[in-house]
């Protein structure tokens, strides 16, 4: 989908912007002298809490990726309403993309997703810096180390942020599309109907729900034959349950 492949390549630029400034910043000549200490005869390593803000600035990057994802986010979400309303029978020019619910979304869900994603580029990066400085290991090698974080990201991570992403803002904006409409009370989940469904999509296939109710709230827990799933990143009030999820809504009229 154009969506899917323009978030992918948004994404994925700024994680290469971001890898090539980590790599000007990577000086392991620093490391041991004002930023350091020993830690039993290992090399020195960074032992400030935020080492990594010196290899690039966090807060910059994560405005820079939200910018980069917001009008894809809101582009997404028009298309979406517009579809949803015309499946409907109604003109698609009767949808507004620019309620105020509407708005809020593609400017909150933008820094959301992009200080979350860029918390576990950090994450991972950290992990993987500090174990390279304490094997003692070579600038070359800690820059090998980069390249293997930020190369995952710039193509799996980026691949699974769009697909994800791009599902999540159509669902809500057939959800506001269908809010609009006044035509339609409920939705109805409807799950691929293949061998590889998820036992958590497929105990869902069927139900229905009320138009701006939650299927889950953030906290909760899926349960299906001994199996758990966490709903630990967000409400969902749509589509996707999951990364990855196939899962689409069905309008039910009033």
């Amino acid at each position: 989908m154009w969506f899917e492949a323009q978030m992918a390549s948004a994404a994925a630029a700024q994680f290469n912007a971001q890898r090539d400034q980590i790599m000007a910043n990577l000086d392991t000549s620093k490391i041991g002298k004002s930023y350091g200490k020993k830690i039993k005869g290992k090399q020195p390593i960074y032992s400030r809490k935020d080492w990594l803000q010196d290899l690039i600035d966090w807060a910059a990057a994560s405005e820079s990726f939200a910018e980069a994802i917001k009008p894809i986010i809101h582009a997404t979400l028009l298309q979406a309403g517009r579809d949803a309303t015309q499946d409907l029978g109604i003109d698609a020019g009767w949808f507004d993309p620019f309620t105020p619910a509407i708005v809020e979304y593609f400017q909150d869900r933008s820094t959301k997703i992009a200080n979350d994603v860029n918390d576990e580029t950090a994450k991972q990066l950290r992990a993987s810096l500090s174990q390279g400085v304490l094997a003692g290991e070579s600038t070359y090698e800690l820059r090998a180390r980069v390249e293997a974080v930020m190369g995952i990201a710039s193509t799996m991570r980026a691949d699974r942020i769009a697909r994800t992403e791009v599902a999540r803002a159509q669902g809500y904006g057939d959800i506001e599309a269908w809010s609009q409409s006044g035509v339609v009370e409920g939705k109805e989940w409807y799950c691929a109907r293949d061998e590889i469904v998820c036992p958590f999509c497929q105990a869902l296939e069927g139900k229905v729900f009320k138009l701006k109710e939650n299927v889950f709230t953030k906290g909760d827990v899926s349960q299906v034959a001994g199996q758990k799933l966490d709903i630990n990143y967000d409400d969902v009030a749509a589509c996707p349950l999951h990364p990855n999820c196939r899962c689409t809504l069905i309008p039910v009229r009033g």
